[in-house]
């Protein structure tokens, strides 16, 4: 079954390097990422295409903000790629699921369906202790589409938020700073959308324009 929807959606790749993309099941986004083949300080995963435009969104004001931080955005098609090739015919080695994610630094992952799942897929991997999943809490009516995203908790502010919470050593004055504003941003959005019942200009409006080439 294909489920899609029919407005416009963001195209982050051509059709060749989407073939490529989908055949792996996971992969980098090294157009987004900012730690250039070294060891990132924090890894934003996503699967599906909000969480994607949220955690592209949250790393464009990372990058903004806090440009020496290494960001390291991993995008996966394929769930089963995530488990071990032990377990599932699409799973990942060890390895290689390490040269993706990491052995050791934290991960913030963005999903459409319950975290739960993720965590089940990843529960055997050496980094699943670093592995933070936001995704659907069942919180919500009919309300606007960004803010069933802040009000299950995965919207660009609050992915912001978590990266300055799990990074080790990000907290100081320009992350404590950009922190207050991801709070002040979800107070404007909570305040403009009982005022005008639409989501804020700034997130109707956002495309990737990367702050740092």
């Amino acid at each position: 079954m294909i489920v899609a929807g029919k407005n416009d959606a963001p195209v982050w790749l051509t059709a060749e390097q989407a073939a490529v993309h989908c055949a792996r099941g996971a992969d980098i986004f090294e157009w987004a990422s900012t730690d250039a083949g070294s060891v990132p300080d924090v890894v934003l995963g996503c699967a599906g295409d909000v969480p994607t435009t949220e955690v592209l969104a949250a790393v464009s004001i990372l990058r903004k903000h806090l440009p020496e931080l290494k960001i390291r955005v991993v995008n996966v098609v394929d769930l089963f790629r995530l488990q071990s090739n032990s377990q599932h015919s699409h799973g990942m080695t060890d390895a290689e699921y390490d040269t993706l994610f990491t052995s050791d630094r934290p991960v913030i992952f963005a999903y459409h369906g319950y975290p739960s799942l993720i965590h089940r897929l990843t529960y055997r991997r050496r980094n699943h202790r670093h592995m933070h999943v936001r995704g659907y809490l069942e919180e919500g009516t009919t309300t606007t589409p960004f803010d069933m995203l802040v009000l299950n908790k995965m919207d660009r502010f609050q992915l912001v938020i978590d990266t300055i919470d799990l990074t080790p050593g990000l907290r100081g004055s320009a992350a404590d700073m950009l922190r207050a504003d991801m709070i002040s941003a979800q107070d404007r959005h909570r305040d403009w959308i009982r005022t005008y019942g639409e989501d804020l200009p700034e997130v109707l409006e956002w495309n990737w324009i990367p702050a740092v080439e």
